[in-house]
């Protein structure tokens, strides 16, 4: 078993529909309240893990989601902001070219990640917390669609 193999296992891990492996490891018994009237709760955190190659699929949460750096390679989140820019955050262990240990993605933002090397494990905190209804994808081609002056980013795998 390799060292990432061990890792899934050791941190029971599973498959995730965006790609890579995760696990939920915090949910707040607290509820709130959403404006729409919906209950959440407050607060939830998973483990996430992507290894070398894999780049999560386009998606959004309408939650803000707080990235946190734990181990392995640099791991990079392509955001479209609310102005339709794509910026590039890095999370890792070196203080180098703005990469930090944590990084914010503001709700209802587009993203995607992959790792620099062989793999990335990272945490990543929703609040109000993360309900798979409130999750969405989109196919690469739908999102350039909406966003044509960065169509050539969204549509370039960068592993």
């Amino acid at each position: 078993m390799n060292d990432v193999e061990q890792m899934i296992h050791k941190l029971d891990l599973s498959p995730h529909p965006e790609g890579g492996y995760y696990r939920e490891c915090y949910k707040s018994d607290q509820q709130v309240t959403l404006p729409n009237g919906e209950e959440r709760s407050a607060g939830t955190g998973i483990y996430f893990l992507l290894t070398e190659g894999e780049l999560s699929n386009w998606h959004r949460v309408s939650s803000d989601e707080v990235w946190h750096f734990y181990d392995g390679d640099q791991l990079i989140l392509e955001v479209i902001d609310q102005d339709g820019k794509l910026i590039k955050l890095k999370l890792g262990k070196d203080y180098a070219d703005n990469v930090k240990f944590q990084q914010l993605v503001p709700q209802h933002c587009w993203q995607r990640a992959y790792s620099t090397g062989d793999y990335s494990l990272v945490g990543c905190t929703v609040s109000p917390g993360f309900e798979f209804e409130d999750f969405e994808m989109i196919e690469p081609e739908k999102l350039a669609e909406k966003y044509p002056n960065i169509r050539d980013k969204i549509l370039t795998k960068p592993v």
